[in-house]
């Protein structure tokens, strides 16, 4: 037996349980190696060019069907379910919650067939700012603070080396009230 394919021990683990003494092991084995001696020593004959061309397509129509299994099978696993469900859930709250932007609007005439120009909107975030003084005023500071009456917060220094302190003012009760806390 020169081509061995299996040893004595290895056809052993494969069929445990299967003969009792020694000499039914040598015998099985032997003629385990019997059958795939007849085979190596079988020839097989070439095929047509038609069945290879079928036998090829068979096996690539399955391939491309196993590949269209592939992506329900990913989606079953929890890591990619969970990053898709975040992915998801984020993109679905952002553009829910976005703000979209105003579109412009055409021009408006007057009486006298002149266009009248729009005014400009009150800007989102004013900051005036002085040597040791910051103020920041705007639509940002009123969602912020929307129970005060035009609010502003003011960063001030006493010199450069010192801590800023935040201060908010406003008022309440149509101006009534003045509002001045530290923040």
């Amino acid at each position: 037996m020169a081509n061995q394919h299996l040893s004595l021990e290895e056809f052993k683990t494969l069929f445990p349980g299967r003969c009792k003494s020694e000499d039914q092991w040598q015998r099985e084995y032997r003629s385990f190696q019997a059958v795939f001696e007849h085979l190596d020593a079988m020839t097989v004959p070439d095929l047509p060019r038609v069945q290879k061309a079928e036998i090829f397509q068979r096996s690539w129509q399955a391939g491309r069907r196993s590949c269209l299994r592939v992506w329900p099978a990913l989606f079953r696993q929890p890591v990619v379910t969970f990053a898709a469900g975040i992915v998801l859930g984020c993109t679905l709250m952002l553009a829910v919650l976005h703000a979209r932007p105003a579109w412009p609007q055409p021009p408006r005439w007057n009486q006298h067939g002149s266009v009248v120009l729009p005014t400009a909107a009150e800007p989102t975030l004013t900051i005036e700012q002085t040597r040791y003084t910051q103020v920041y005023k705007g639509k940002i500071v009123q969602r912020l603070y929307p129970q005060i009456e035009n609010p502003r917060i003011v960063v001030e220094k006493a010199e450069e080396s010192s801590p800023a302190q935040r201060v908010l003012y406003g008022t309440l009760d149509d101006g009534k009230v003045d509002v001045v806390w530290n923040l």
